[in-house]
């Protein structure tokens, strides 16, 4: 029991001993350190001073190795930018040229496509549409040299088929405020488009038909106002 206890003692005394020295290394730190940044302040506040009365004589605080470092960074600051500013700008031109390179061949494959399609197909749907073009211009021809019969028509179905042409333009001939060539052009343009075989695929034939009494109404219309 004796020799436990002296042993128990002794781990006591190591400990405490331990803690001892480590409460004086850390007190000797902490004073070293205080001392090291006590000298370091007032190091610099001499600095301050003697940049202070250099300052007060009118020279400037910096030193030349001072100026010379701070017109090296600025030039490195300088260069660096000018070369980011270098390689933006070659991008954009490498970017702006391939955004152009593709607009040029999606449009130049699309006409290609068309003027092959209208090639195989024998001129089929250009052709025809121009056909039905060349047919509406030479209708409407016919009907203006055709203009004078109607200064022939008896004045009693006159008035009659008068009313008829304003109806199939969809026009009222008893308004009491008289159309104006624009209305009139504008109705017959409606009524036009309206009855066009090109607008009416599945009855083409019924739609010629149709067309051409508009254009034989609008043509008796334009007549009677000229008379």
């Amino acid at each position: 029991m004796k020799e436990d206890a002296d042993k128990d003692k002794d781990k006591d005394s190591k400990i405490w001993g331990a803690l001892l020295f480590g409460l004086i290394g850390a007190t000797v730190t902490t004073f070293a350190v205080g001392q090291l940044r006590r000298s370091v302040d007032w190091f610099y506040v001499q600095l301050l001073r003697t940049q202070s009365r250099k300052g007060q004589r009118g020279g400037s605080f910096r030193t030349s190795f001072q100026e010379e470092a701070w017109r090296k960074h600025n030039k490195r600051l300088q260069e660096e930018y000018e070369e980011e500013m270098e390689r933006v700008k070659s991008f954009l031109m490498v970017h702006n040229e391939t955004e152009r390179n593709a607009k040029f061949r999606l449009e130049r494959n699309k006409y290609k496509r068309s003027y092959e399609s209208w090639r195989e197909n024998g001129h089929g749907a250009y052709h025809q549409h121009f056909q039905r073009e060349d047919w509406y211009w030479k209708t409407d021809t016919s009907f203006r040299e055709r203009r004078t019969n109607y200064q022939e028509t008896p004045r009693e179905t006159g008035n009659y088929a008068l009313s008829h042409h304003y109806s199939m333009l969809g026009l009222d001939r008893f308004r009491k405020t008289p159309y104006s060539d624009a209305e009139i052009k504008t109705a017959f343009r409606t009524k036009a488009k309206e009855y066009h075989p090109d607008q009416n695929q599945d009855n083409i034939e019924a739609a010629e038909a149709k067309f051409k009494e508009v254009l034989t109404s609008y043509e008796a219309i334009k007549q009677e106002r000229r008379n």
